[in-house]
């Protein structure tokens, strides 16, 4: 009886190919739909007046990273069959956005971070031009995103056009244009799915960190004679510690700036540039200098001076920095001895004359 039920589905199966003039393939249901749809010249024609092209290419969807792992039913679970439901979508757009969301169905994690990004809080907000999944990864011609890197950038720079060309003449994005794996991206930055904006307080208070990443790696410094103690020397100092108090006691941004300076307010953001390049060295001297005086209003053009460049300080390059260092390591191991002698004094003085007054 077994065995009639299943000669009796294939039986099913290849009369609904026949009638469609299809040949099927049991083990291979992809290959149902790239009977039609790698050849197809027909498009899909939405209110609005666009239209979506139905063809796909067989060898850019077996190329993707998808190829092979993923059959067209895992994305498209409601077009599987010989009949295809209509489409409610008013426009290509509308019709894009909506099986974006097929994605996470498999890639959860990053759709949760994504929802906390401001890409998806646009598209909340009804800004339809707001990236989504299929706009930076693509549909059937999916890549593996780190690799190259760069193809990431381009997708960013498709929307930020003006931000792009100031990254690219940066320090950062020139050195990623000669396909410098270690300079970095929009996402090393910003972040891929969780993207927060920058005027935010809690993107401003943790730039130091993303900074840090790099600047504080110490083998990474060490390939292009850097100083690997930026991140160190920076929360060393009052702006630094301030940071960290601002950032623990939850401050608002308009607040906390009044009392720190971080990274970006000192060396830019998209717009970094190298002081040991003689033609961006006074540029980036008059940066830091603007920043300076924004605060410190009676200050001149030596404030950048006193800065130490975060190096940490030495007999050499700041005596004085080093001599006071050098003095408090000494003093306070010496008052914290001298407290503690004075308890034990106390304790023995007290014992003493509880032991006299027994004695009485």
């Amino acid at each position: 009886m077994k065995w009639l039920n299943i000669l009796g589905l294939l039986g099913v199966i290849s009369g609904s190919a026949f009638a469609e003039g299809i040949s099927v393939k049991a083990a291979d249901p992809a290959r149902n739909c790239q009977n039609c749809h790698a050849q197809i010249k027909s498009r899909l024609h939405f209110s609005d007046g666009s239209s979506q092209t139905l063809q796909v290419d067989e060898t850019q969807l077996n190329d993707s990273i998808h190829g092979g792992r993923l059959g067209c039913s895992d994305c498209h679970q409601e077009k599987w069959g010989n009949t295809h439901p209509s489409v409610e979508s008013r426009s290509v757009r509308d019709f894009s956005i909506k099986q974006s969301e097929t994605c996470k169905r498999c890639h959860f994690a990053h759709y949760t971070r994504q929802v906390d990004g401001i890409h998806f809080k646009l598209l909340n907000q009804g800004r339809t031009d707001a990236p989504t999944c299929v706009d930076c990864h693509g549909a059937h011609d999916v890549k593996d995103p780190k690799n190259p890197r760069v193809v990431m950038n381009r997708k960013c720079g498709a929307c930020h056009k003006e931000v792009m060309k100031t990254y690219e003449n940066s320090i950062h994005g020139k050195g990623l244009v000669e396909a410098n794996q270690d300079h970095p991206l929009c996402i090393d930055c910003h972040g891929a799915h969780k993207i927060e904006k920058s005027d935010e307080m809690n993107f401003r208070v943790s730039v130091h960190l993303v900074c840090g990443k790099c600047h504080g790696d110490a083998e990474r410094m060490k390939k292009y004679n850097l100083n690997p103690n930026v991140l160190s020397t920076y929360l060393d100092d009052f702006h630094g510690m301030s940071n960290q108090f601002y950032q623990t006691q939850g401050k608002d941004g308009a607040q906390a700036k009044k009392y720190f300076a971080t990274c970006t307010d000192c060396h830019g953001a998209h717009d970094v540039q190298s002081l040991r390049n003689k033609d961006s060295a006074g540029q980036v001297r008059k940066k830091v200098i603007k920043t300076c005086v924004s605060c410190h209003k009676t200050g001149k053009d030596w404030l950048a001076d006193a800065w130490l460049s975060h190096q940490k300080p030495t007999r050499e390059t700041a005596h004085w920095v080093w001599g006071v260092k050098k003095f408090y390591s000494f003093l306070i191991p010496l008052i914290m001895a001298g407290l503690l002698l004075h308890i034990l004094l106390h304790l023995w003085k007290l014992r003493s004359n509880r032991s006299k007054g027994k004695q009485k």
